[in-house]
């Protein structure tokens, strides 16, 4: 047959498949959408393969012994079309099956929605994502984690867990796995450092960053929780971070920059839309501030509470201005390291010139490190307690504003190195 037959029935088969994937995008619970998408199209490309297959199969050449063999087989243009729309086939299957499995756990639709298009693009890695989602949410519905908690002594003892942000953070944090295994393998460098190596570590950040505002936010008021501003700390925060990891694992599985990447207007409006998000969560711990500090909020020891607003106050404006800093000095730092300068490991940051990472990091923590020290203080007497913990904020508020200003100067980690 002519070339131009085969690329009609490719054109045809993917025309078919792409209807069925519509139907379970945009009418999930419609009975036709499971009928067609689920049954009828894969039913119609399944015999379009048998057709190619039967016909076709005589002047195979190859096999799958080896992957020699494989790429001879589908050197048939009939073959390699016939392997093409077993894909089609039974990526559509797995997405229809998917869509019934979420359906009886409950699982919302636009949950799936990512889920369905990875699975129509790359297979497996829907599927993979679907295990993720259900998984997260598994832990969280059985109240593994409230159990794990009522096991530590007090004042943990007390504490909730909210689900949705519960969640996010458990996926979050097993995103690291197959991250790590690639960084592991993957030996592509991008500005001297493993390509894989800016992703793992946001997803460990971002983690941590769900895991604390799942464990903080049942501390204020249910009227604060069902107000604008505390619905914002739910799936607006969820989506943000996740829309951040999103985009820094794209740009490195291209071996491309995702901060300050203006290779043409895409990346430009990309890379500013990823600051919008980073504002927006990062003001979401002041919002959670403001929660703690209100009358309604849950009863806690006042250097706790004091320790809470502290940390998350300073995370919200010493991150944004950190990050602003970050966003408009062009570049991470402030001079230029040799190639062969020492950094700390893991992190990256530079020894040898002025780094202004150090500055964002104290900044985005100190939701967790200036409570951290409240706890340290808890023995003493609740007076000196709490003097001891605004002396401790206002101590790493200035550290972390020298570290910045020492960056600004090009000067490396506060001018020791």
């Amino acid at each position: 047959m002519p070339p131009s037959t085969w690329n009609a029935a490719f054109s045809g088969a993917n025309l078919l498949a792409v209807c069925g994937w519509l139907l379970l995008i945009a009418a999930p619970r419609w009975r036709a959408s499971q009928i067609l998408a689920g049954l009828a199209i894969p039913t119609l490309l399944s015999l379009g393969y048998l057709v190619l297959i039967a016909v076709h199969w005589h002047e195979a050449r190859g096999g799958f012994s080896s992957l020699d063999d494989v790429a001879a087989l589908f050197a048939s243009r009939p073959l390699l079309l016939a392997g093409w729309i077993h894909y089609l086939a039974f990526d559509l299957l797995t997405g229809a099956w998917l869509l019934r499995r979420a359906q009886r756990e409950g699982l919302p639709h636009w949950a799936m929605l990512p889920v369905l298009a990875l699975t129509f693009l790359f297979g497996p890695v829907g599927y993979l994502l679907y295990r993720l989602v259900a998984t997260s949410r598994d832990i969280v519905a059985e109240d593994r984690i409230p159990r794990f908690l009522a096991r530590l002594p007090a004042p943990f003892r007390a504490l909730e867990w909210e689900p949705r942000l519960g969640a996010a953070g458990i996926a979050m944090a097993l995103l690291a796995i197959p991250t790590a295994l690639a960084y592991a393998i993957d030996p592509r460098l991008l500005n001297g450092d493993p390509v894989w190596l800016k992703p793992l570590k946001f997803e460990i950040s971002i983690a941590i960053y769900l895991f604390s505002f799942a464990l903080l936010l049942p501390l204020t008021s249910e009227a604060f929780q069902r107000s604008r501003l505390g619905r914002f700390t739910v799936w607006p925060v969820i989506g943000l971070l996740f829309f951040e990891l999103v985009y820094i694992a794209w740009r490195a599985s291209r071996a491309e920059a995702s901060h300050y990447n203006a290779d043409g207007p895409a990346a430009v409006a990309l890379y500013s839309a990823m600051g919008i998000a980073a504002v927006l969560f990062t003001a979401a711990s002041g919002i959670l501030a403001y929660g703690l500090a209100r009358k309604d909020a849950a009863p806690l020891p006042p250097i706790l509470r004091r320790s809470l607003i502290l940390g998350l106050g300073l995370t919200a404006v010493l991150g944004i201005l950190s990050g602003a800093t970050l966003s408009g000095a062009g570049g991470h730092t402030v001079g230029t390291p040799l190639p062969t300068a020492a950094v700390i490991p893991f992190f990256g940051w530079s020894l040898s010139v002025g780094d202004l990472r150090p500055a964002h990091f104290l900044a985005l923590h100190a939701m967790q490190i200036v409570p951290g020290f409240a706890l340290l203080a808890l023995p003493l007497r609740p007076a000196v307690a709490l003097r001891a913990v605004d002396a401790f904020a206002l101590a790493y508020a200035c550290l972390t504003g020298a570290a910045l200003v020492a960056a600004l100067n090009a000067r490396p980690l506060l001018g020791i190195g």
